[in-house]
């Protein structure tokens, strides 16, 4: 999520991590990570995680993570609604 200065746009951007139940803002020394997926290349959803780069960071669906514990709870979140919609798919029932 990435939060700005309503009054003055071209101001500092803020961005808050997009990980399950964490929400921190990024401080300027912080070593951020990017995550975003996409079906264009492979015809199928692919995660992709990159170092920090402001440039990606502004693209629209980019998930701003705090960190390597946060990157794994977003790609197992990932990895369980690709294989739920893979199930559901198939006609096999998904429990809860």
């Amino acid at each position: 999520m990435k939060l700005g200065n309503l009054a003055n746009p071209a101001a500092e951007n803020f961005y808050r991590c997009s990980g399950p139940n964490c929400g921190i803002l990024k401080k300027t020394s912080d070593r951020w990570w990017l995550m975003w997926t996409s079906a264009v290349n492979f015809n199928q959803p692919v995660l992709y995680l990159c170092a920090w780069d402001e440039e990606i960071a502004n693209r629209e669906g980019t998930l701003h993570v705090c960190g390597e514990l946060c990157a794994q709870r977003l790609q197992s979140q990932f990895m369980g609604n690709i294989r739920e919609s893979q199930l559901r798919r198939s006609g096999i029932a998904v429990r809860s």
